[in-house]
């Protein structure tokens, strides 16, 4: 992106980028703080008193819809891992680690 470079035909293909693994996993934890934030924002405000899983799950699995109209297509991967040699794998791997997502924002919310 540094060079103007924001969709690819397949990411494959690409040049490494120095310190690009770092890079990614920094914004990979920031933009999960900001939906953290999000989730907080828009959440009835009793949820912080008495977190309920389903709320924090629900959004969760709402954050799926990121990679899977934005970064995967941006990669060359098509929407929602459609260009992939296994698309539903590829889907139900984002979809489980989103519903992951929602669950560590239910369980921060118990601590």
């Amino acid at each position: 992106m540094a060079d103007g470079q924001f969709f690819h035909e397949s990411i494959k293909h690409s040049a490494p980028q120095s310190g690009e693994r770092l890079i990614g996993w920094i914004a990979h934890y920031l933009i999960g703080l900001i939906y953290a934030v999000v989730f907080l924002i828009t959440v009835d405000p009793k949820w912080r008193l008495d977190p309920k899983i389903l709320p924090a799950v629900i959004f969760g699995i709402a954050t799926v819809l990121a990679p899977f109209l934005l970064m995967q297509p941006a990669m060359g991967a098509g929407v929602a891992a459609s260009l992939t040699p296994d698309p539903m794998a590829a889907r139900i791997s984002s979809f489980i680690n989103h519903a992951c997502f929602g669950l560590s924002l239910y369980l921060a919310g118990q601590l």
